[in-house]
């Protein structure tokens, strides 16, 4: 994979020259070879030069040149001289003062191919043929605006420079950028190698691997090093989880065992022919079989119903009620139990009424779940206070003054399958009533929170 970036990445370089290479080609053709309309006025002059015999005429035996000429010599900033046919001159308009008189024909030449022959001026030469008679004349162009410059050269060997120049233009900025790119793409590439092997780790379950968050992809290995500590929790969760359902699953067919143990026992001593029971065993048998399917029945029901909890796919049957009244009759029932007749409730409500959209038998369970998880969890002489209001929200307290809930128990306590410490062997449950009364408070939009100190108490609030 390293070396797969790596190749892309200098074939990209590569590309790259190459098109730099040909727009730069066509750039200096555009400015230099090119006759652009910013430029194409004075690279002309020398046609314009050669052509400006057609604004010499003869008058009065002499040279001149007319107005029209005249005006175009002014728009270029030109200058002129008419020689006769031994080099000496006739006519002038404009020429600077270290201009010749009279010129030799190798002069002329030179004056001709060579810029700067008069000083700050280009000129070019031409002629003016007249009635047999040839007239030259050198027209002098300022020399920022134009220039000429003679090469001696060998037409044989110019191709072949020519093509060794470009292949150098073309070749050696390659492989400099090869070079660099290399070394350059070698240092990009092996972050993003590191990058992609953390992914491929996280994805086969490794989280140990941790990375200095540094360089240019500092913010890229401390999402990972995030992505990494999220996800090691996660399976640190997931594994307690697993454990839990483990242990429950364990727990519950203990739970069901012991009570399907007693129904068969009960069902065979009751079908057993030889055996003449009572009516009063009849009862009692019956009695302690029909109980025995009820808590079986609870055990599968609490199960089915986390679980169409947590899917949302449990119909809420939502009507507008009394909290208080609801919460009143559930601690009615408690101390209607006869095993729990004895427990002392207190039921504060600073309202009269809480008038409140919810499910009755889902609520009622739910609460029903809380109340007595104070109850059997605590000592016989516990207190339990039961607080209603309503301000801004509705607010509902459960506190007790029992024996508290550990830090363990208190962060397992809403979770599926957690059994605490503390419960004894007299009130082993499915382990989701907790769980369930979350879910049915979060499924009435509602909120719940508990506090507890061993030794101390437990504090239940409930807000919606």
């Amino acid at each position: 994979m390293k070396w797969k970036i790596l190749i892309r990445f200098l074939l990209i370089i590569i590309l790259s020259v190459i098109i730099a290479f040909h727009i730069n080609m066509l750039i200096v053709y555009q400015y230099f070879f090119s006759d652009n309309k910013e430029n194409s006025g004075w690279s002309k002059l020398g046609e314009f030069s050669l052509n400006f015999y057609q604004y010499i005429i003869e008058k009065e035996g002499k040279p001149i040149v007319t107005e029209e000429g005249i005006k175009e010599l002014k728009l270029r900033n030109a200058w002129i001289q008419i020689l006769d046919e031994e080099g000496y001159e006739v006519f002038s308009w404009n020429k600077p003062g270290d201009a010749l008189e009279h010129y030799a024909p190798s002069e002329m030449v030179y004056y001709n191919i060579y810029t700067g022959a008069i000083y700050n001026y280009t000129t070019f030469a031409g002629t003016a043929e007249m009635n047999n008679y040839k007239w030259s004349y050198i027209i002098g162009f300022p020399m920022d605006k134009i220039a000429k410059y003679s090469i001696i050269y060998s037409p044989a060997n110019m191709k072949i420079k020519i093509l060794k120049v470009l292949v150098y233009l073309f070749v050696v900025p390659i492989i400099v950028l090869i070079v660099m790119g290399y070394v350059f793409g070698r240092n990009l590439a092996k972050p993003i190698i590191e990058i992609v092997e953390g992914i491929s780790l996280l994805s086969k379950g490794e989280y140990n691997r941790k990375y200095t968050e540094k360089g240019l992809y500092k913010e890229v290995y401390s999402s990972l090093n995030n992505l990494t500590n999220i996800l090691q929790r996660n399976e640190i969760e997931r594994k307690n989880i697993e454990k839990m359902r483990e242990e429950w699953i364990q727990n519950l067919s203990h739970d069901l065992k012991t009570p399907l143990a007693s129904i068969k026992g009960y069902g065979e001593l009751m079908a057993d022919e030889e055996y003449i029971l009572s009516q009063d065993e009849i009862k009692e048998y019956s009695r302690i079989i029909k109980g025995k399917a009820e808590y079986m029945e609870k055990l599968l029901g609490d199960l089915k119903l986390t679980e169409v909890l947590k899917k949302g796919r449990f119909p809420l049957n939502r009507q507008e009620g009394d909290l208080i009244e609801l919460i009143r009759e559930i601690a009615i029932d408690v101390l209607n139990n006869p095993r729990y007749q004895n427990r002392r409730i207190n039921f504060n409500a600073k309202k009269e009424r809480i008038i409140f959209e919810f499910d009755k038998s889902l609520l009622q369970r739910a609460f029903a779940n809380l109340i007595y998880n104070s109850i059997v969890h605590n000592d016989a002489d516990t207190e339990i206070t039961i607080t209603l209001d309503e301000t801004d929200k509705i607010y509902i307290a459960i506190v007790d003054d029992g024996k508290g809930i550990s830090k363990e128990d208190l962060d397992n306590l809403f979770k599926k399958y957690y059994r605490g410490t503390n419960t004894g062997e007299s009130h082993k449950g499915s382990g989701l009533g907790m769980a369930i009364a979350k879910q049915i408070i979060e499924v009435h939009e509602g909120e719940i929170k508990v506090e507890s100190t061993l030794g101390v108490g437990t504090k239940i609030t409930i807000t919606f």
